[in-house]
């Protein structure tokens, strides 16, 4: 064997107090450094980091989980990640996940609920806990994956049957609200876009929409999804029903309604209102600036963070944590037209 500098020998096994002892700081420093944490101060971390490099010390991250059997991984399930909604999510969720010395590893569904299952599962094998990202699958699915035994978190849908802690954004309120505003305004034909068959905020949106019925005025429901181009296509729908304000699921799709109106010389709130939901960035900038509503993006990452790490940490799972949303009226709903009043 051959001396080091400090009494040891090549043959000696270097471990991480070896580090926190050439460093000067502590274990609990050395190991958020290794985990890529930014809660420690560029200075400590580039001391840490000399003296790995100067003891050749080389982290096992396959040992050190076989040994606490933790991953320090979480995995986090979203049904179609180029909703702008789910990326906000997902983005506060990796930052607060990384600042307690834990990585997420994310997956897309793309709507498809036998993807979901499967994905959940893998997921699971991989990680030590798992969020559903308003899951699609069914209640007998969810409890599948809660029988692997390792923390799961639901975000924004309701399940009353299962012992499954959630974090939910109310739909329905806001959503009456917004629908209330419209029918102030004076509109008697609305069109309603629905969101994804399985999505349980689709549901409960349409839940609130349908109550302007009892306001006399009529809706006609128009099967769409999420995305832009969906919106965007559902254009010659809307112009056919005679509608002279649109209340579409989300944001995405109301923006594809703008642009799909614009592009036939329809001018929107003059002829035609459009709302949509979310607040996702984008709908500030569209022309005119899209009313909708705001849903705390920032704040149901934060908190799902917050309830994963307790359940990692041995809180029970069941509990629920309910978020406000409100509506955000900007220029692009007004009265309706005085012909069709």
């Amino acid at each position: 064997m051959t001396p080091t500098g400090d009494g040891r020998t090549t043959g000696d096994r270097l471990t991480i107090r070896d580090v926190a002892h050439d460093a000067q700081v502590s274990v609990a420093t050395v190991s958020r450094v290794l985990a890529g944490s930014a809660s420690v101060s560029p200075a400590l971390v580039e001391r840490v980091r000399e003296s790995v490099r100067r003891l050749g010390y080389t982290p096992h991250s396959v040992a050190r989980s076989l040994a606490s059997g933790r991953t320090r991984l979480v995995g986090a399930l979203v049904p179609n990640l180029a909703n702008h909604y789910f990326y906000a999510l997902i983005k506060r969720m990796l930052h607060d996940a990384e600042r307690d010395g834990y990585r997420l590893i994310v997956a897309d569904s793309d709507e498809n609920v036998v993807a979901e299952r499967e994905l959940g599962v893998n997921l699971l094998h991989q990680t030590d806990g798992l969020i559903l990202c308003s899951p699609r699958a069914r209640v007998g699915v969810l409890r599948q994956l809660l029988d692997h035994g390792k923390p799961v978190l639901v975000l924004n849908r309701l399940v009353d049957s299962l012992p499954v802690s959630q974090v939910v954004v109310e739909s329905y309120p806001a959503m009456r609200q917004l629908a209330t505003y419209v029918a102030d305004l004076g509109h008697r034909r609305v069109a309603y876009l629905h969101g994804p068959a399985r999505s349980w905020h689709s549901r409960e949106r349409w839940r609130a929409v349908r109550l302007l019925t009892r306001r006399g005025v009529d809706i006609t429901e128009i099967r769409v999804g999420a995305t832009m181009d969906a919106g965007h296509r559902a254009v010659p729908q809307i112009l056919r029903s005679d509608a002279t304000a649109v209340l579409a699921y989300n944001d995405l799709a109301a923006i594809g309604v703008v642009v799909g109106l614009t592009e036939r010389g329809i001018r929107v709130p003059q002829e035609v209102s459009v709302t949509g939901f979310d607040d996702i960035p984008h709908s500030r900038f569209v022309t005119p600036p899209l009313t909708t509503v705001r849903s705390p993006q920032e704040e149901v990452g934060s908190v799902a963070w917050k309830v994963m790490s307790g359940q990692l940490h041995g809180d029970s799972p069941g509990t629920r944590t309910v978020l406000a949303a409100e509506p955000v009226i900007r220029n692009s709903t007004a009265a309706p037209p005085e012909n069709s009043r």
